[in-house]
């Protein structure tokens, strides 16, 4: 139980709010009770309201509109008249029961008021009962007038549409089983989310997050709002999680899985090998690029060798260690490449760069 004591700025107040369920598990209904008090100029000694989230919005606007063309016939309201004199005996008290025919509430396609009158020791008194919906939601309002007063029907429109603006709230999305996320969590491969479970439609939106090895600390990661990802290598020790929210017309909602095992750092790997720019020719420099690697290296190293003119039978070149060489007289009628070597803090790996033309 919920409750809750708000002002609705109409001179009437909400006192308590309920919120059960019924032996249909498709269905939750939702009550709200109203302080008596006044609703502009009118007096109301008792309002009060319930409404119940049905299983669609066509069977709720079904319903409706069956119930009004019911209280419209005569056996209907003939019946309704018999159960409140039951209720509310005539004679002495109560006299002249009268119940009138439905009339337009204004709040959506069958929405009705219905108006019926006692005389309450001699005085004439209203009574309203208001049904109206929110998409898949029924609303029923009820109050009663104060003894000699007139309830207009703009003050149950009003009422009503205090009413609208709380039940709109129960069809915001709610996440009630969290999202997943599917695949291996390692670098180059694909993670796939399903955006769990949520109550009323709603279309989804995704955005990955990459967390510290503990699942806390989690910050977006950009571009990554798809429902699937691929792990990337500044994923290395870390986890993933995405973040699922729901929308529909009434608003929108977030949930977050479950982060994934800690993404493996793994040995460095070269996926494009080193380059080499610059002139073959004694006494240019040559600078060495690193390639492309996987697994998040740390450092490089260089290693220069010298090969014969088809490139082959390769051998180191003596202190040659840095990521520039400059050719002398002992590479003329050689190639030159550079072996670069890639550090993590797992292991290392190396690769070479194709051999330059021949030193002129």
């Amino acid at each position: 139980m919920v409750l809750t004591t708000s002002d609705l700025g109409s001179g009437a107040r909400v006192t308590g709010q309920r919120y059960y369920k019924d032996a249909d598990p498709s269905v939750i209904s939702y009550m709200r009770e109203f302080e008596s008090g006044r609703v502009g100029s009118t007096q109301l000694p008792y309002v009060d309201s319930e409404a119940e989230i049905g299983t669609s919005a066509q069977s709720t606007a079904s319903y409706l509109n069956t119930t009004r063309r019911l209280l419209g016939s005569k056996q209907g309201r003939k019946l309704l008249k018999e159960v409140l004199s039951e209720a509310f005996p005539t004679g002495g008290l109560v006299s002249n029961l009268q119940v009138g025919r439905p009339r337009n509430l204004g709040l959506g396609s069958g929405s009705f008021d219905l108006l019926i009158t006692v005389k309450l020791l001699g005085l004439r008194t209203e009574l309203h009962i208001a049904a109206f919906r929110v998409d898949r939601v029924l609303g029923a309002l009820g109050a009663v007038g104060a003894p000699g007063k007139r309830v207009p029907l703009s003050v149950m429109t009003r009422l009503a549409k205090i009413m609208a603006g709380r039940m709109g709230a129960e069809l915001v999305p709610k996440n009630t089983a969290r999202p997943v996320i599917s695949g291996t969590p390692q670098v180059g491969q694909t993670l796939t989310a399903t955006p769990g479970t949520w109550s009323g439609s709603a279309s989804f939106a995704y955005q990955w997050q990459r967390c510290d090895s503990a699942g806390a600390n989690c910050a977006d990661i950009l571009g990554a709002t798809g429902q699937s990802y691929a792990v990337a290598d500044a994923d290395g020790g870390a986890t993933i999680r995405v973040v699922v929210t729901a929308q529909n017309a009434y608003g929108s909602a977030t949930a977050a899985s479950a982060p994934t095992a800690v993404v493996p750092v793994g040995t460095p790997a070269n996926t494009s090998p080193p380059t080499i720019s610059g002139s073959p020719q004694v006494g240019q420099t040559l600078t060495a690029g690193t390639g492309s690697w996987t697994g998040n290296p740390t450092s490089f190293s260089f290693q220069w060798q010298r090969c014969d003119a088809g490139g082959a039978s390769c051998v180191v070149i003596s202190g040659a260690t840095a990521g520039t060489y400059v050719l002398g007289s002992a590479d003329l009628g050689s190639t030159v490449r550079v072996a670069v070597t890639a550090r993590n803090s797992v292991g290392e790996a190396t690769a070479v760069s194709a051999p330059t033309s021949v030193v002129t």
